[in-house]
């Protein structure tokens, strides 16, 4: 069975976009941010977007020049290079290859791709595609980058969950620009 990790980035209050469905707040990723992604990317075989993340990454990660930005190469190369499963019912194709688009329900189709083989599934950002996972409850770990902001008003990450789920902390970790990285599993009973 293939595991399930939610990878997001958010505000102390729970956002993940401001009020403007913006997220150039986000503090500029440095070492120990890039780290924690290399790791995340390590383990992924295939990167889950809905739509407005995969349109706001597409625009960005294939024209990066990770030497001439600093950012890590083996980042962007996992980024662009790995299989992507965008959920969208407008997009007609994927512009950032390798994509495939789907028209289904989310949890159906993450629910199906599970039961498989493979390395993990790892969702980024994407809130309505990551809540109905959520509330489908497959995701198997979930990986937090709390930012030290509090935006007041925006897209809450975990919104409409219907039911509690209590969570293990695997770890913790804070960053020098002030992020703390979370890494939970759900408590199974």
């Amino acid at each position: 069975m293939r595991r399930v990790v939610l990878d997001s980035l958010m505000s102390l209050d729970g956002y993940y976009t401001d009020s403007k469905n913006q997220i150039e707040w986000f503090l500029p990723f440095e070492e120990e941010d890039l780290a924690w992604s290399h790791d995340i990317l390590t383990s992924a075989g295939l990167l889950v977007f809905g739509r407005t993340t995969y349109e706001e990454f597409s625009k960005f990660f294939p024209k990066l020049d990770a030497a001439a930005t600093g950012w890590d190469p083996y980042v962007v190369e996992r980024l662009n290079n790995l299989p992507k499963l965008v959920f969208s019912t407008t997009l007609k194709e994927g512009e950032w290859k390798p994509s495939n688009i789907v028209r289904t329900d989310p949890a159906q189709e993450i629910s199906r791709l599970k039961k498989g083989t493979g390395k993990e599934i790892e969702i980024i950002g994407s809130g309505s595609i990551a809540a109905a996972i959520v509330r489908a409850g497959l995701v198997d770990e979930y990986r937090i980058r709390v930012q030290p902001i509090l935006l007041g008003s925006g897209k809450h990450l975990f919104e409409n969950q219907g039911e509690l789920r209590r969570l293990r902390l695997v770890e913790a970790r804070s960053f020098k620009s002030g992020v703390t990285a979370l890494h939970y599993v759900p408590q199974r009973e």
